[in-house]
């Protein structure tokens, strides 16, 4: 009850806040919004960031872990000579 209180008092201080904030910062935002000729490069460099490396990054390290794997018989010959 005590963490509503304090969500509602800091909802009514930011409604307040934005109350005083002045309509003309918004309408000069705006010029910020074009789309322009560089925007779908914009747009690859962010997927190519964001979706494609973590997946070549997984594949590189799945097929690492692959190759570095031993055999079960051999691991299992290892493991019980170091329990000795």
């Amino acid at each position: 009850m005590n963490m509503f209180k304090i969500l509602w008092h800091l909802g009514m201080v930011l409604g307040l806040a934005l109350t005083s904030v002045k309509m003309c910062y918004a309408v000069d935002s705006y010029r910020f919004l074009h789309v322009h000729i560089d925007t779908l490069w914009y747009i690859f460099l962010f997927l190519l960031g964001v979706l494609f490396v973590p997946f070549i990054l997984m594949a590189v390290l799945t097929w690492h872990y692959a190759e570095s794997k031993v055999d079960p018989k051999e691991q299992q010959a290892i493991s019980v000579e170091s329990e000795k």
